[in-house]
């Protein structure tokens, strides 16, 4: 595997974590980035990703969503995913329930640099509303264009600053025929309608400090990422609000193993449009299926 080769020996044999040096998780050099919950992965992987979270909504309302995407590696620098989200909205005079979309995603890895510590890729997505509920029914097909670009600070000669990491994208997000607004691409965003999207975030890997930067911490903590994520969007379609921008901030703290991650975040929202009113819990586990793969007899990268 291209990423997993790339990997850096030097990641000390008698570390905590060494075992996910050495497994088949992706890595730029000696770097091995969360999943973000918010931003795009730059990684081209075999997973699959389980996002619930429950938080409120307008109008005394509280919603529950459940997104759920597969992805699987075709090539050393390609994938594909296709994915779902459950709904679920609890309103004053309304409860209702159904799968909200579906998707279909392509990822191609552009550039790598393992010694710097860098990944960049381009990333194209297609959501389609269910028709299977009330939920989703009115939004139509939405497509996203991101550029995805991650850089680990590990290059840099201060000791406690190298386990810093950025990963960050930017995305337009294009509407295809009528509908009252865009497909929310995970989250849930009460999206505009033609919309520009920035995000970044900010992680600091005890597991880069602890084998890597050779600083021990306790074992029980070694695999954790606390991580600091936002999400901007600005309104760029000509339907009164041109300019219009919101988002929210995310708070997290992960957990990596050779083959899961999971994550807690408690999110805020701001803005003119906000996604959701007040505060989101979110839980996301993702599954690392090449081990999967090998014991069936199946090429972990086909092609």
């Amino acid at each position: 595997m291209l990423l997993a080769a790339v990997g850096s020996a030097s990641a000390q044999s008698n570390g905590t974590a060494t075992g996910l040096y050495s497994s088949a998780l992706p890595k730029a050099g000696e770097r091995i980035f969360i999943e973000p919950l918010v931003v795009k992965d730059a990684d081209i992987d075999n997973q699959i990703t389980l996002v619930p979270q429950f938080g409120g909504a307008y109008h005394d309302s509280h919603i529950f969503q459940d997104p759920f995407t597969i992805e699987k590696r075709l090539t050393e620098r390609f994938s594909l995913q296709i994915g779902t989200q459950y709904t679920a909205l609890f309103a004053p005079n309304l409860q209702t329930s159904n799968f909200q979309f579906f998707s279909l995603q392509g990822k191609y890895m552009l550039f790598l640099n393992a010694p710097h510590e860098i990944m960049a890729s381009l990333i194209v997505k297609a959501l389609a509303p269910s028709q299977l509920g009330k939920i989703g029914q009115d939004n139509p097909l939405t497509i996203y264009s991101y550029l995805v670009f991650n850089k680990g600070l590990g290059d840099l000669p201060w000791r406690l600053i190298r386990p810093f990491a950025l990963q960050s994208d930017i995305a337009w997000i294009q509407p295809v025929g009528a509908g009252q607004e865009p497909l929310a691409d995970y989250y849930g965003l009460a999206d505009f309608d033609q919309t520009f999207r920035f995000d970044l975030c900010l992680e600091y890997s005890l597991l880069y400090l602890n084998d890597i930067v050779g600083i021990r911490v306790p074992n029980y903590l070694a695999q954790l990422t606390p991580a600091i994520e936002a999400r901007g969007l600005t309104n760029l379609s000509n339907n009164g609000y041109y300019g219009r921008s919101a988002g929210y901030l995310s708070y997290e703290l992960n957990y990596q193993s050779s083959w899961y991650q999971v994550s807690a975040a408690y999110q805020q929202s701001f803005g003119a449009d906000a996604p959701f009113r007040g505060w989101n819990i979110f839980l996301y586990y993702t599954y690392f299926y090449d081990d999967l793969l090998s014991r069936l007899g199946l090429a972990p990268t086909p092609w």
